[in-house]
Order: C-alpha cells, then structure tokens, then sequence
C-alpha cells in the first residue's frame, strides 16, 4: 500500500549497508519511522532527510514483508533557506527535532500538525527573538500533550515543577523554580508567537529556563530524557 503525506523530518539513523531509519512526523499518521535505502534514495529525498524540521510531502510503502514503511520519495514543501544558513537556527532546529521525536505520539488531534509547521514556518522568517523560539515550543506544545502547567488568575511566585502549578508559598519539595524564573515561565506561556521578540531574558538565564523545561517534562512524560542535542546547542550559544 502506497501513501502520500505531509511530513516534518525529525532525523535519521543509519543502519547497515549505508540504509537509514527516519523518524518522521505526518499529517495524518502521526510518528512514524521509515527506512530509506541507499541504494533507491534519489538526491531530493536525501536532502529532504537529512534537515531536521524540513516540511515535505513524502511518499512511502507499507508491505507485509517489511516491518517499518520503505520510503520512496520526499519532496521539500516549504524551504527552510534562513534555518539551513544561520548558525544558530539550524542548532536550535536539531534540538527541536530531538525533543519532537520523544514527546510526539503516534496518533494526534486535528490541528496538531498545523500547529507544529506552522511554528516551524514563523520559526524561519524571524529575526528578533529567535533565540527563544525553542522555549516558546516547549512551554506551548504542552497544551496540546496534556501537561500545560495550570496558571490560575493570580500572580504567583513559585512555578512548582511537579505539580505543574504556579503558587504563591514555596513547595514543601525541591522542584521549583524561583522567583525570577517563575516569572519569565508565565511571561512565555502569556506570549503569541509574534511577540516573542518581546521576551527579554540573558543567555545564562535562557539556559536555566531550559534546563527547568527540561526537568519539567522529565517530571510529566514518561521516558522523556534530556535531548542529546542540548550539549551542541549550549556550545554554540556560548
């Protein structure tokens, strides 16, 4: 059975003879893994594969002798030019791959593949606030995974991890952020997307709020672990 699909590329591993398992995000079949032989992948798809985040229609086959789909073709749908040049957005692209591939399920709401192309596409075309693109994501596509934090109609002090609430007494636990944390959590919940330039925060504190996220969905997905791309996006926003 042949199917065609939209698709966000999350990334590759090879396997023998050169041949790579991808993991790919579709509209319509949520994640899935696909094997791509190298003996058949035409250069569009291996361009197409090898970009974390690259929208693309893909075209693969399901068979009964194979146990994943054998990807066929993949054709870019929207290029990505202003990630794949800039530095610092094709590193915070691979990191977001990374995370997509852990928290991503198999089956999903409608909308929720809208939701995460278009974040990509917003995610290209921005200058100003781009550094807090991968914050941003993290803290929205709670929502739609069942775990956003509950922000209540006051302001309070102490984002508390575990419970995923905001608080105005400090937790009885260690897993909270402080004051200054908290704050900017709620700032970035509160944000739309094209405000996002609006969130003033220093590179030290961008790696605290990350590492907090982090800690938050080690907390409320399970199995989640800390991206292996975080080690290369750390340097490089050094």
């Amino acid at each position: 059975m042949q199917i065609v699909d939209d698709a966000i590329i999350l990334g590759k591993n090879q396997v023998k003879s050169n041949n790579h398992i991808v993991k790919v995000f579709t509209r319509n079949y949520g994640l899935q893994s696909v094997y791509v032989s190298a003996q058949k992948k035409k250069k569009s798809a291996r361009s197409a594969v090898l970009q974390p985040l690259s929208l693309c229609q893909i075209r693969f086959t399901k068979t009964k002798n194979s146990s994943l789909p054998i990807l066929q073709e993949a054709k870019i749908e929207v290029p990505l030019l202003n990630i794949q040049m800039d530095v610092y957005k094709s590193t915070i692209a691979l990191f977001t791959a990374d995370f997509l591939t852990q928290v991503l399920p198999e089956n999903t709401e409608e909308g929720f593949y809208d939701f995460i192309k278009n974040s990509i596409e917003m995610f290209n075309e921005m200058e100003d606030g781009k550094s807090n693109y991968h914050l941003v994501l993290l803290l929205k596509i709670s929502k739609w995974l069942g775990i956003q934090p509950s922000k209540g109609n006051e302001i309070n002090n102490f984002f508390d991890i575990k419970e995923a609430t905001f608080s105005g007494i400090k937790p009885n636990h260690p897993h909270y952020l402080s004051i200054e944390e908290t704050k900017i959590i709620h700032e970035i919940l509160s944000t739309e997307w094209n405000e996002i330039q609006k969130i003033k925060i220093t590179s030290i504190m961008r790696r605290k709020i990350l590492n907090s996220i982090i800690h938050y969905y080690i907390f409320h997905i399970p199995g989640f672990k800390k991206p292996r791309a975080l080690t290369i996006l750390e340097e490089v926003f050094d």
